[in-house]
C-alpha cells in the first residue's frame, strides 16, 4: 500500500526532517545502493545458512515442522518512516549510521507447528556463537538481542520470539557485517499477524481502537488454541512412540516379543520385514551423528506405512527390530535411546563450557547425543522437580480411562500452571524430566519433589555413563548439578 504514487509524492522534494541531516532523495539513493550491495546478499546468505544449519541440527521428524520463509528487506518508505520516530532522534548523524540504528533492515522468519518446535529452534539459535566486534561471521547471534514476546506479548497481542543474527557479505577485499532480525513463531502466531495485518501500520501509528481490541482478543484465543495444539501434539507423539523402546525400559504395557513368539508372518509380511531391515541396516550404517530411536521409527513408518508399528514386523518393539537388522549397531540403553555412529567420539563436543559455564563438561557430552537434554541451572531443575511433584498430587491416578501418555501430558500441563515467574521452566524441559518418570515405571502415583529428583538424577547419570564412563570426581560434579 505504501508503493503507490500518492504515497511516494509525499517525499518528493522533501527537505531533511527534524533530527535527520539528509533529505529523502539522499536517503533514497543511499538505500537503493545499500540494498543491492549488502541487504539482499545478506538475506539470501542468512536464509541459506540457517536452513542448512537446521537440517543438520534437527532430525527429519522435527525438521518438517519447521519452515523458513525467504525473508525480506525492509521497504525504503517504511525505513524512512521509522527514522522519523522520536526514539531515533539524535542517533542518526549520517546515512552510514542507519544500519547500526535500525537492526531489522533484513528480516528472517521461522514458522513452527507447535510451541515445542519453537523451543527446539531457539535452543539451536541460542547455541550459535556470539558475534564479536571485528569478526566476519558466517552466522552468529548478537549479544543480548533476544526479545521474548511469546511469554510477554506486546500490547497489540503480538507473540513471537526475536533475536538478531549477524552474517557477513563481500565488500571489496573484506567482508561487511549485516544484522538480520529473526522472528520465530508458531503457525497460529504467524496466522494472527496475517489476519490482523499487524505489520501494515506505519511505524509510530496505532490501529483504530476497535481493531486493537479485536486483535488482542483474537491473539489471546489463538494462544489458548496453541496450548491445546501442543497438548494434542504430545498426546499423538506419545502414542506413536509406544513400543519403540524395549519393555525393560520401564514403560508399562510394552509387550515382550521376539520373532519366535509371534504368529507366523505371511509371504507379504516377510518381504516387508526383509525390506525394512535392509533399509535400517543401510540407514544406521550411513549416519554421521547420533539419532534418537523415535525419529528412526518415524522414518520407517513414513517409508513402509503405519501398519508396521503393530508388532514391529514380529519383533515386538522397534529397538528389537533395529538390533536384529544391524546386530553391531551402537545404541544407548537408557531411554530415550539413541543410535551412535560407528566412529562416534564422545569426547568431541560442539557445545562447550564457555556456552554453559555452570554445567559440568561431561553433561555436555550427553547434550551432544541428545539435543533435548536440558542444560539449565540448578535453580530451574529444582523448580521443575517441585512443580512436577505438585502436579502429580492433582492427577486422578484411579481414572480407568487414563493411560501413561495422557497422565504424562496432564502432569506437564499442571506443572506449567505452577511455573514461578522468578524461575520459569520451559515447557520442553518439564516434558523431558517428566518422561524420565514414565520410563522409570513410576508414573502411577503421587510423587514428592525428592522422588522426582532421584528418578531424574538416576536416569541422567545412567544416560551419561552410557556414552562416556564417569570417574568419581566427574560423577560428583553431575550429582551436585542435577540435585
Amino acid at each position: 500500500m505504501y508503493n503507490t504514487p500518492n504515497f511516494r509524492s509525499i517525499f518528493e522534494g522533501r527537505e531533511a526532517v527534524d533530527g535527520l541531516p539528509f533529505t529523502y532523495e539522499q536517503f533514497s539513493e543511499w538505500f537503493d545502493s545499500y540494498e543491492e550491495k549488502y541487504l539482499e546478499p545478506a538475506r539470501e546468505a542468512a536464509v541459506k545458512i540457517l536452513s542448512a544449519h537446521l537440517d543438520v541440527e534437527l532430525p527429519e521428524i522435527d525438521r518438517i515442522r519447521v519452515k523458513i520463509s525467504p525473508g525480506r528487506v525492509k521497504g525504503k518508505e517504511r525505513t524512512w518512516r521509522k527514522l522519523e520516530l522520536p526514539k531515533y532522534a539524535g542517533r542518526v548523524t549520517c546515512l552510514a549510521d542507519i544500519p547500526d540504528v535500525v537492526d531489522d533492515l533484513v528480516g528472517l522468519r521461522i514458522t513452527c507447528n507447535n510451541k515445542s518446535d519453537v523451543q527446539r529452534v531457539m535452543d539451536i539459535v541460542c547455541a550459535l556463537d556470539l558475534y564479536r566486534e571485528g569478526a566476519e561471521p558466517v552466522l552468529e547471534q548478537q549479544c543480548e538481542s533476544l526479545r521474548d514476546y511469546s511469554s510477554k506479548p506486546k500490547e497489540t497481542g503480538y507473540r513471537a520470539i526475536h533475536v538478531n543474527l549477524c552474517t557477513s557479505v563481500p565488500s571489496g577485499l573484506k567482508r561487511k557485517v549485516i544484522t538480520c532480525e529473526l522472528q520465530v513463531r508458531t503457525l497460529l502466531q504467524d496466522g494472527w499477524g496475517e489476519l490482523t495485518h499487524e505489520d501494515t501500520y506505519k511505524p509510530g501509528s496505532a490501529p483504530p481502537v476497535l481493531v486493537e481490541r479485536l486483535s488482542r482478543r483474537m491473539a489471546d484465543l489463538l494462544a489458548t488454541v496453541d496450548d491445546i495444539a501442543q497438548d494434542l501434539r504430545q498426546e499423538l507423539d506419545g502414542l506413536s512412540s509406544l513400543n519403540v523402546e524395549d519393555p525393560s525400559a520401564g514403560v508399562p504395557g510394552s509387550p515382550s516379543a521376539s520373532p519366535s513368539k509371534t504368529p507366523e508372518l505371511d509371504q507379504y509380511q516377510l518381504a516387508l520385514r526383509e525390506a525394512a531391515m535392509r533399509y535400517l541396516r543401510d540407514r544406521v550404517g550411513a549416519i554421521e551423528r547420533p539419532i534418537d530411536l523415535a525419529s528412526l521409527a518415524w522414518e520407517l513408518r513414513k517409508k513402509f506405512g503405519q501398519d508396521i508399528i503393530e508388532g514391529w514386523l514380529g519383533f515386538g518393539t522397534f529397538k528389537a527390530l533395529l538390533k536384529a537388522s544391524a546386530p553391531n549397531v551402537r545404541v544407548t540403553n537408557e531411554p530415550p535411546s539413541h543410535v551412535l555412529p560407528d566412529d562416534y567420539d564422545a569426547s568431541i563436543a560442539t557445545v562447550t563450557t564457555q556456552d554453559y559455564p555452570d554445567i559440568p563438561d561431561v553433561a555436555l557430552i550427553l547434550r551432544e547425543v541428545d539435543r533435548g537434554f536440558p542444560l539449565v541451572s540448578k535453580g530451574r531443575l529444582n523448580a521443575a522437580y517441585n512443580q512436577l511433584a505438585d502436579a502429580s498430587r492433582h492427577i486422578d491416578w484411579n481414572d480407568p480411562t487414563s493411560n501413561n501418555i495422557s497422565r504424562l501430558n496432564e502432569m506437564t500441563r499442571l506443572a506449567r500452571e505452577l511455573n514461578a515467574e522468578e524461575n520459569p521452566v520451559p515447557r520442553s524441559h518439564l516434558d523431558y524430566i517428566a518422561k524420565s518418570i514414565l520410563f522409570s515405571g513410576n508414573l502411577n502415583r503421587p510423587l514428592t519433589a525428592e522422588e522426582v529428583k532421584v528418578i531424574y538424577v538416576t536416569s541422567s547419570i545412567k544416560r551419561i555413563q552410557g556414552v562416556k564412563e564417569l570417574d568419581p570426581e566427574k560423577l560428583e560434579e553431575v550429582k551436585d548439578w542435577l540435585a
